[in-house]
């Protein structure tokens, strides 16, 4: 018994060592593993912040491309229609703005007023086109007190719309006047462009469309240039075109004389005929209703006109 009690220490002291060995390697492993769970923690967040990153760029919609189609529309045509039309087809715009000018001191001969041509755009497009069909009209230039410079309309447009990219939809033959564009300032609606023609010619995107007869031979394209002629041929379509023009509507709605603007003449036949049936078939009925209602074509108010695009 004598020789057995520090036997029986020694083991308890080898217990209580092993005991305390365990406990501490308890402690270090549970610091180990708490480390563990927080890498893990870590690692968990940045890869759910990831993911939601990644969520956010694939619900973020695509940034729209939107033509701007300008000009005078003294009155839209079938023409016009067509053009807007076909730019949609081509699949190089989103939307085309169909855009009014405003007064243009430096045509005179401009007598429609803004309202009027403004009004017979909307007809024109809501008429024409299905509600989900991506042409519209836009009146940024009805509250201006002229027509805006081309190079700060497109500026103001991108400043008002910063999700949208915005290109100038114009003829072709337009191209070689583009530099010579002016952009004086308006006081209290535009500032003064330095070298409006430069500048407008290599920031803008353009689209041009070509003008039945027009040769851009030679001409030296702006740097960002697409032809929506050659959109639509390299989806298998060819673009469709006309020559009508707002001149040729404008003469052949003009009445003889001033007292019968609103009633019927008689033709060579004998019989009886409106005065603008001439028209029909190159404007919509909605265009030409309104222009007979209000006689915006009658000797001395409107009848002589500029070309269908403006500056």
């Amino acid at each position: 018994l004598e020789w057995r009690r520090p036997r029986q220490r020694t083991t308890h002291r080898r217990v209580a060592k092993m005991l305390r060995a365990t406990r501490l390697a308890a402690v270090a492993g549970g610091g180990a593993a708490a480390c563990s769970a927080l890498a893990l923690s870590q690692r968990d967040d940045h890869a759910q912040a990831r993911l939601a990153s990644t969520e956010r760029l694939l619900h973020q919609p695509p940034r729209k491309r939107i033509a701007i189609y300008g000009g005078s529309f003294n009155p839209i045509t079938n023409a016009h229609l067509n053009v807007a039309a076909e730019i949609m087809h081509s699949k190089l715009a989103d939307e085309v703005w169909i855009t009014p000018c405003g007064v243009r001191p430096d045509k005179p001969s401009l007598k429609t007023s803004m309202i009027h041509r403004l009004v017979m755009c909307h007809l024109a497009v809501d008429t024409t086109f299905g509600s989900r069909f991506g042409v519209k009209v836009c009146d940024c230039e009805a509250d201006k007190p002229r027509a805006m410079p081309s190079v700060v309309l497109m500026r103001q447009l991108a400043e008002k719309y910063p999700e949208a990219d915005f290109v100038f939809a114009c003829g072709s033959d337009q191209i070689s006047e583009v530099r010579s564009w002016p952009a004086e300032a308006e006081p209290g609606f535009w500032d003064a462009v330095g070298d409006p023609g430069e500048t407008f010619f290599n920031e803008t995107h353009f689209l041009l469309i070509d003008r039945p007869g027009a040769s851009i031979d030679g001409l030296e394209m702006p740097p960002n240039t697409q032809f929506v002629a050659d959109a639509l041929k390299a989806r298998g379509s060819t673009m469709i075109e006309t020559e009508l023009s707002s001149t040729e509507v404008r003469k052949r709605v003009t009445p003889p004389d001033d007292e019968v603007r609103f009633g019927l003449r008689n033709a060579e036949s004998s019989r009886e005929r409106a005065w603008y049936d001439e028209a029909e078939g190159l404007v919509p009925p909605s265009v030409l209703g309104h222009i007979v209602r209000y006689g915006l074509y009658a000797h001395g108010h409107g009848a002589e006109g500029v070309d269908d695009e403006a500056t």
